[in-house]
């Protein structure tokens, strides 16, 4: 724990450095929310279909998705959205002639509700 769950634009497979992404995100993130490098955990998944607007077919996208267990302070969130949010832009490029959207939610998961098992 924490969790960080990113979905990306198919097309944007080759252009995003997703292994850059996470190492980045393990080694820099945790210092701000008092976790360990060992704790954050990674997954990606590619939308394969994906809708904008007003029927805008010209946007790729980066979904950024960080669960933490509750008890940090406003200021840590927002600076841990603010992280992640850099890390994938330096490892994520547009593709020529579309443009790019990267957004990221950072969220609390309640520490009482909260379980894992690790062998």
């Amino acid at each position: 724990m924490p969790f960080v769950t990113v979905e990306y634009s198919e097309r944007l497979a080759g252009a995003f450095d997703r292994r850059a992404f996470a190492r980045e995100v393990h080694e820099v993130a945790p210092t701000g929310i008092n976790a360990s490098t060992e704790a954050f955990k990674t997954r990606f998944r590619v939308i394969e279909e994906s809708y904008f607007g007003a029927d805008e077919d010209d946007i790729d996208a980066v979904f950024i998705q960080a669960a933490i267990l509750s008890g940090r302070t406003p200021k840590a969130i927002e600076a841990l959205s603010e992280t992640l949010l850099e890390i994938a832009r330096k490892h994520v490029t547009g593709v020529a002639g579309r443009r790019l959207h990267v957004m990221v939610e950072t969220r609390e998961m309640e520490r009482d509700y909260y379980r894992a098992h690790k062998e």
